[in-house]
């Protein structure tokens, strides 16, 4: 289930570009009155995924975007539907949230069709992807970079985990392919991003790419997110339609 939350902000609010841990804390504190769609199993529910933030108009000012227009877009995504409802109602009754040196007002949300899952689908993303590898010994997280091979291969394994999460067995078909756009890679000044969550550093990816294999994974990943740390504003991808 998806949503697109509208947004009205001031013109020429300023918000630093590491604003995730922001948007996980607004959708903690929507959630507060109801802490069952926090839980799944007894255990914390992180099987949810959202957005960058999509300014009507903007302009990039040092380390800050500056908000030209009145609106902003988010989007959310889980497939758990009362996980969903919840952060509505949440959203619904803060009203609104301070987010950089502004405020943002809830305006209104508008609930997003499911594409139609294939064993061949086609995304780009919506805020970067990333995923670990920790190495024998190490005493921080390393990330996996997009030309390694583990990049592909660790996130086709992290969507097999998250299905056995949600579902408690494992999907019949656990074969899956990604392929990110070489052409995309090859030719874009800046496809990585490092990002600052609450003091730790983040690196993660945003180039288009295409899946094949089992549409049941798929749908994991656009529901969920691709890659790791999808709760606190990484992998959420969309279908991308080329020109």
């Amino acid at each position: 289930m998806r949503i697109e939350v509208t947004f009205y902000c001031d013109k020429g609010t300023k918000i630093d570009f590491n604003y995730n841990y922001s948007l996980s804390r607004l959708i903690m504190e929507s959630l507060f009155d109801n802490k069952s769609a926090l839980y799944h199993k007894g255990k914390p529910f992180k099987y949810y995924t959202f957005s960058q933030l999509y300014f009507s108009q903007f302009e990039i000012s040092g380390d800050y975007i500056v908000s030209l227009g009145e609106e902003v877009h988010w989007y959310v995504s889980s497939p758990n539907p009362f996980f969903i409802d919840g952060l509505v109602k949440g959203l619904t009754k803060l009203g609104s949230y301070p987010m950089g040196q502004g405020e943002f007002e809830f305006k209104q949300v508008r609930i997003l069709d499911d594409p139609e899952f294939t064993n061949d689908m086609e995304f780009t993303c919506m805020s970067p992807i990333t995923i670990s590898s920790m190495g024998r010994g190490a005493k921080r997280e390393l990330y996996c970079r997009i030309e390694n091979k583990c990049f592909v291969e660790n996130l086709r394994y992290d969507l097999v985990q998250k299905y056995y999460y949600l579902y408690n067995s494992f999907p019949k078909n656990e074969r899956l392919e990604i392929i990110f756009d070489k052409n995309y890679l090859e030719n874009k000044k800046r496809t990585s991003r490092l990002l600052d969550y609450n003091g730790v550093k983040v690196l993660g990816y945003m180039v288009p790419f295409v899946v094949k294999g089992s549409p049941d994974l798929i749908r994991v990943g656009y529901s969920c997110g691709f890659g790791e740390r999808n709760n606190q504003g990484f992998g959420m991808v969309k279908v991308w339609h080329r020109s």
